[in-house]
């Protein structure tokens, strides 16, 4: 499955365009977010646009979704759930993603 290679890639194109993916805890420790975290932040929402987001979320790790990052993560899909159509769907959304170019809009404070 080419499911943590899509969240890498998903994080990898964000962080190259100046997106933070990473965040502090209360031990001041900086830490990776959750793929979860990553997707729910507005600035993610927003650069995917609605229905994008919606798709990559009901997919990787919504749990009324497919929550196919967290099953294939964790180890709790099976081998009669890796199906074709499942592989085509995260082909899928590798190919959606070569239609961003992730820019990160700056705040310019004198405007």
């Amino acid at each position: 499955m080419l499911v943590p290679q899509f969240e890498s890639t998903l994080r990898r194109m964000f962080a190259a365009a100046g997106y933070a993916t990473t965040s502090i805890k209360k031990s001041t420790a900086q830490h990776e977010e959750t793929f979860n975290e990553f997707l729910n932040r507005d600035d993610i929402k927003e650069a995917l646009g609605e229905r994008i987001h919606k798709l990559i979320q009901m997919v990787m790790v919504d749990q009324m979704g497919i929550n196919l990052r967290n099953k294939v993560a964790h180890g709790l899909i099976t081998f009669e759930q890796c199906t074709k159509g499942l592989n085509l769907l995260v082909i899928y959304l590798f190919l959606l993603l070569t239609n961003y170019s992730v820019v990160k809009e700056e705040n310019n404070a004198s405007e």
